[in-house]
């Protein structure tokens, strides 16, 4: 069959084809979204509830999507909470002032308060019946419209905060801002409120991330739900804000082992591409499977066979996957780029992905002849190390492979983490195909839809990537620790950017290797606790290399949340004093 010729005017394909939710018409978000599966429900019910919640999951799985949703949901269903939906997205703005001012957290501590009351002043302009007395309510407490948005705007312009405006931004505090939302709560007649907080993963401003959850933290009431948004891989934890303690993780991402992947992904291209029709069946099911469980993906790849340019269905399908698989890959090394103490670990991520795809390959090969398929690997829980762990949580969080949870066979050296490759890896190197080529468009949905086999590969990590690969994990060289710049080379003395003198690499990796047995500050019983409790929390670099170092510390009996706050200080000290 020949490919898609598209004759349509381009405007009108992008007016029906819109991948991300920030741009659909708030009233048209229900005709747009697909209610199907337990995920959603699930997720959306989350949202809803009375408890601090974060919602996990990579770029494009859906959970801005859900939470728009989630807030017209409450709007029109009075037995749900009053909801505030507020985007963070424009903190990047903020980051030069963490290397111009020495009050930029306080400041952006402003910021986000300024945004959580002008988000809560739009949701009382949409809701039905619309809450009138809000900018009054905002003014009688000191607040006026104009002055929050003007403040927020400055802020996010980089200009001067100071004289009345420096006041304003003082001024502003969680207590009052608890205060307002729970007054519109009740002048709209709700029980509680839930703010919906999302591009909450301020992956390249850590200082400020410490400080948003904190606030978030804070504003955690009997009467107010806050609810974020982060993702998996670099969103590090406040010490003050742990995952499991203050808030339970929701994922937002399906599995394409899911039972019900194909009818969710199936029903979000309905309502969302209008020429659906016109694609045909199997290309939809390919490029479905080549999603890997994220919608935004998905319509893309629609989009782009819609858009046409080939000659069969099968070089269209094969060119899109590709691209996309291209693209996915160039987002993930960008994050080595946006956080440089991680670049070490997104190259070693990117070894082992393609390792593992072609282990899955091989391994594919006898059970594509019994008509079964594997697509899953075991690693065993022994072998994954903090440093393994979160090279692991940043392929994760690009969506190039996907957590699957736990199975266990009997002993302790039986128990495995599940973790799936990305689909259209796969479908490139020709994991469905018995034969060496990447296979027709049918040979492929015919291996697809085989049975998956009971058990995941089960290789040992050293098997599959060599005695070597957990030892050469590491994080990156540090920065000056006067203008923060990333160094060069592990010989260079001098910083190239200011011209301070550098810490010596050596006593770098002598910090990382400390025990944290041995770091001053900790009582004898604190060192024998995380010794018995966390056998792969040894050293500095096991610390580091956590994103909630404080969720670890928590699991050890006897440590409550001031004591894991202490011992993370001491921590945190400990290497601030060694590089100083």
């Amino acid at each position: 069959m020949t490919g898609i010729t598209t004759n349509n005017d381009v405007a009108t394909l992008n007016a029906t084809l819109q991948q991300r939710a920030d741009y659909i018409p708030l009233e048209d978000l229900p005709a747009e979204t697909a209610q199907a599966g337990a995920l959603f429900h699930n997720v959306t019910a989350e949202l809803t509830n009375r408890a601090l919640r974060t919602i996990v999951g990579p770029r494009g799985c859906g959970k801005t999507h859900m939470m728009r949703f989630a807030w017209l949901a409450c709007r029109n269903n009075k037995a749900k909470p009053f909801a505030v939906f507020a985007s963070f997205q424009r903190y990047f703005r903020l980051e030069p002032l963490l290397s111009s001012n020495v009050g930029a957290s306080h400041l952006f501590h402003s910021w986000v308060l300024a945004r959580i009351l002008l988000s809560t002043k739009e949701s009382c302009d949409a809701w039905i019946p619309k809450l009138d007395t809000a900018s009054d309510l905002l003014k009688s407490h000191g607040y006026p419209i104009d002055s929050l948005l003007t403040l927020a705007t400055k802020l996010e312009r980089n200009q001067t905060i100071d004289g009345e405006w420096a006041v304003f931004s003082d001024s502003l505090s969680i207590d009052r801002t608890k205060i307002i939302i729970d007054s519109l709560c009740e002048a709209a007649g709700r029980k509680f409120t839930v703010l919906l907080l999302d591009d909450a993963a301020m992956s390249l401003t850590p200082d400020y991330l410490v400080e948003f959850l904190d606030i978030v933290r804070s504003l955690k009431s009997t009467t107010i739900a806050p609810k974020v948004s982060v993702y998996p891989g670099t969103t590090e934890m406040s010490p003050r804000f742990h995952e499991g303690q203050d808030s339970v993780p929701i994922s937002a991402w399906i599995s394409v082992e899911n039972a019900d992947y194909e009818s969710i992904m199936n029903e979000i291209a309905s309502v969302r591409v209008k020429d659906l029709s016109r694609i045909p069946d199997d290309a939809q099911a390919l490029l479905r499977f080549a999603a890997f469980g994220i919608p935004r993906a998905y319509l893309t790849m629609l989009e782009d066979f819609l858009r046409g340019g080939f000659k069969t269905t099968q070089q269209g399908v094969v060119r899109i996957i590709n691209d996309h698989l291209a693209a996915r890959l160039g987002e993930y090394r960008t994050l080595g780029k946006k956080i440089p103490k991680l670049g070490i670990l997104v190259a070693s991520g990117e070894k082992f992905l393609h390792e593992l795809a072609k282990e899955l390959k091989n391994y594919n090969r006898p059970l594509l002849l019994r008509n079964e398929r594997g697509i899953t690997y075991g690693l065993r829980t022994d072998e994954k190390v903090a440093l393994m762990e979160r090279t692991l949580k940043l392929l994760i969080e690009a969506g190039l492979i996907f957590d699957d949870g736990e199975v266990k066979h009997g002993s302790p050296i039986r128990i495995y983490h599940k973790y799936i490759p990305h689909s259209a890896l796969l479908l490139n190197i020709g994991a469905f195909t018995a034969e060496e080529g990447s296979g027709s468009v049918k040979q492929n949905l015919e291996a697809i839809r085989y049975k998956p086999t009971k058990h995941p590969l089960r290789k040992s990590l050293s098997t599959i990537m060599g005695d070597d690969f957990v030892a050469s994990l590491n994080l990156a060289l540090p920065r000056c620790s006067y203008c923060h710049t990333q160094r060069m080379t592990d010989n260079q003395r001098f910083c190239h950017n200011c011209g301070q003198q550098l810490v010596d690499v050596s006593a770098f990796n002598e910090c990382l290797s400390t025990p944290i047995t041995e770091v001053p500050g900790l009582t004898q019983w604190q060192r024998s606790q995380i010794a018995k409790n966390l056998p792969f929390f040894k050293t500095i670099r096991d610390y580091l290399a956590k994103q909630d170092p404080a969720a670890e510390l928590l699991t050890v009996w006897g440590f409550g949340k001031q004591r894991t706050a202490r011992i993370v200080d001491v921590l945190n000290s400990y290497v601030d004093d060694f590089l100083s």
